[in-house]
């Protein structure tokens, strides 16, 4: 499986990028911030809270995305903000903490994703920003590293507190020491819902707005 893993590596292959398999990558997602909902949404199967609590704010799910191509699914993502938004600029500008939740759908080795952070900020970043990130970049890189196999059910957190930056989470347990700057985060962010995401169809699907 590892070769299915590549999916995560500098965006979709050319020759399948608009294939006609990715029309079930973006999913409805149910119960997502609907008035009087206590289900949880979800999308593939995959369970996402609507609410979390996160550096003593409380944060409301802005929407879900899968992360695949043809019949390989690799998660499917969630985003946490403070106030709900289908701006991408507005969730790279906004203040105070954030979540973006993986939930692993394939067995892969996650120095897989550590390569795709850092690929894409090397394609998409200018060179002032990447030199500026890069020790702060290798260190989440490093810490995505120590993971070791990711395995089908796991959960990948990657949470940013303002007073201590990026923090990296298991299955719910803290792995390392945050990584500190907002600029760090951002970066990580635009990998997802920037000019240049990874994967369009999940840009969209955390741009819903929580609606």
């Amino acid at each position: 499986m590892k070769s299915s893993f590549l999916l995560w590596r500098h965006g979709l292959a050319r020759s399948l990028a608009l294939c006609a398999c990715l029309g079930g990558a973006l999913l409805p997602v149910g119960g997502l911030l609907g008035a009087g909902e206590a289900q949880a949404a979800t999308l593939e199967g995959q369970r996402f809270d609507d609410s979390a609590q996160l550096g003593g704010r409380a944060l409301r799910l802005n929407g879900l995305g899968l992360r695949g191509v043809a019949w390989v699914k690799a998660f499917v993502a969630g985003l946490y903000l403070s106030a709900p938004t289908k701006d991408a600029a507005q969730v790279l500008a906004m203040p105070g903490p954030k979540r973006l939740r993986l939930r692993i759908m394939i067995d892969a080795p996650s120095h897989e994703l550590s390569k795709s952070l850092t690929g894409r900020v090397e394609d998409h970043e200018p060179q002032t920003v990447r030199e500026q990130l890069a020790p702060r970049l290798n260190e989440l890189a490093s810490q995505i590293d120590s993971l070791g196999e990711l395995k089908t059910g796991d959960s990948i957190d990657l949470d940013f507190l303002p007073d201590k930056g990026t923090h990296l989470r298991l299955n719910d347990k803290p792995v390392g020491e945050a990584v500190p700057g907002e600029d760090l985060y951002r970066t990580v962010l635009k990998i997802f819902v920037g000019e240049h995401p990874v994967d369009r169809r999940m840009k969209q699907g955390l741009l819903k707005g929580g609606a």
